[in-house]
């Protein structure tokens, strides 16, 4: 069945349209197609499968199904409210890019993000309130030019994907802690997350790894610890120097041959997976059922290339 958003939507006179992921033309959708409804009101953006017919105007959404995810399922069951996701237009197909060769990916984007980076910059701008101290502008200043003075990496991307369409996330911030959120807002150095109706600011330097809540049963059934460095009771790192340096080239390779790379994070959780995309902060893998985490950079303690033996003894 095909999927899709919905564009538009009139609760009062029950019809709207669906804009189709498929990109054709938009479809109109009447309150009587929806079946099964798990509550009341649609919301725009919402993300719905339906079958099509054609009516005498176009074509017409029919056996409508409102898909919920995982979180929004249990924040359901809970009597909470479900976050609605706004329409903000979506972004182009197949964004995720990936770590190729020698070619740069300001080269290879160069132009794709200038107007990215520009609109960026520019909403960031305009949401800064006008009652700031000298200080602060001082500051804001400086990092909406560091921002403009360099390209959005891979890590930028992914989190601006996800704010565009609304992404129910999970973040693993330190002393074991799994945040479910939806990411509002993006800096240089920190997220302003939507955690169940209450806004929260995190620092990057507090978040070890991110996931989708899709992927969520997947990434904790796969999770395991190395004791000795969960022992150790790391904090997070706050400089260059206390970070965990990976040489660029040997997880180019990994990546290049299809190696598996094993990573060991400061509280000792151990991901083994391939590599899907790499950015001077954060390492996407792809773990062995599938599901995806992102790792910030910030947060590895070791880092090794696992050997064809030891990856084919973990696969039985």
């Amino acid at each position: 069945m095909p999927t899709g958003r919905i564009k538009y939507y009139n609760l009062d006179k029950g019809f709207g349209f669906i804009a189709q992921d498929s990109s054709e033309e938009d479809v109109f959708l009447h309150s009587s197609a929806i079946k099964y409804a798990e509550y009341e009101e649609l919301r725009v953006g919402q993300r719905v499968k339906y079958s099509v017919v054609e009516g005498e105007k176009g074509l017409v959404a029919k056996n409508v199904e409102v898909l919920l995810t995982p979180t929004e399922r249990r924040w359901l069951r809970q009597g909470k409210t479900i976050i609605p996701r706004g329409y903000s237009g979506f972004p182009a197909q197949n964004q995720d890019q990936f770590f190729d060769e020698d070619k740069s990916f300001s080269d290879k984007t160069k132009d794709k993000d200038s107007n990215t980076n520009a609109k960026y910059t520019q909403e960031q701008s305009r949401k800064r309130p006008q009652s700031e101290s000298s200080t602060t502008q001082t500051e804001t200043v400086t990092e909406e030019k560091e921002q403009t003075s360099r390209q959005l990496s891979f890590g930028d991307l992914y989190i601006l994907k996800q704010i565009n369409f609304e992404t129910p996330m999970f973040f693993a911030l330190y002393n074991d802690v799994q945040l479910p959120a939806i990411v509002l807002e993006m800096t240089l150095s920190g997220l302003t997350l939507n955690c169940n109706g209450k806004e929260k600011i995190v620092p990057k330097t507090e978040v070890k790894y991110c996931y989708k809540d899709v992927d969520a049963e997947n990434v904790i059934a796969l999770l395991r610890y190395n004791e000795d460095i969960k022992a150790k009771q790391l904090k997070p790192a706050l400089s260059q120097d206390e970070g965990y340096i990976i040489d660029p080239e040997t997880i180019r390779h990994a990546r290049k041959d299809g190696n598996s790379i094993e990573i060991i994070l400061r509280e000792g959780e151990i991901f083994q997976g391939t590599v899907d995309w790499i950015s001077p902060y954060e390492i996407k893998m792809v773990l062995k059922n599938g599901s995806k985490v992102v790792v910030f950079r910030h947060a590895i303690c070791e880092f090794t290339v696992v050997e064809e033996e030891k990856q084919d003894g973990n696969a039985t």
